[in-house]
């Protein structure tokens, strides 16, 4: 029997799908969860959930081709900080963005740098 995985192991595999309605669906189910996760008193996110969400969500971005879709991903991974009800998990939020980007940006290719840029 094949171990289960984390919520947020399997939310960041389907953020970086190879398939756009896939990662649709992983962005809407993501939105909930965070919402969900961050009401409970005794639940939250650790950094480690964090940063394993924002590895899927750089790479969501990562695989969207389209500007204008890339500006509307930007956007709604943007505006998921509103789904946190504490601003001390808004800020882990915004903290495990800037480890994962400093982490990720030397393998960033030219061709996708506007993306990230925007």
């Amino acid at each position: 029997m094949a171990p289960i995985q984390e919520p947020e192991i399997q939310l960041a595999q389907r953020l970086a799908s190879n398939e756009k309605a896939i990662r649709t669906k992983a962005m809407k189910k993501l939105r909930k969860y965070i919402s969900a996760r961050s009401q409970r008193a005794a639940g939250g996110f650790t950094g480690d959930e964090l940063l394993k969400l924002w590895k899927g969500l750089f790479y969501c971005l990562w695989m969207q081709d389209k500007p204008l879709l890339q500006e509307e991903l930007s956007n709604q991974i943007s505006a998921l900080i509103h789904s946190f009800h504490d601003i001390d998990k808004q800020l882990m939020y915004l903290e495990s963005f800037l480890q994962t980007f400093k982490r990720e940006w030397t393998g960033i290719d030219r061709l996708r740098m506007d993306k990230f840029y925007q």
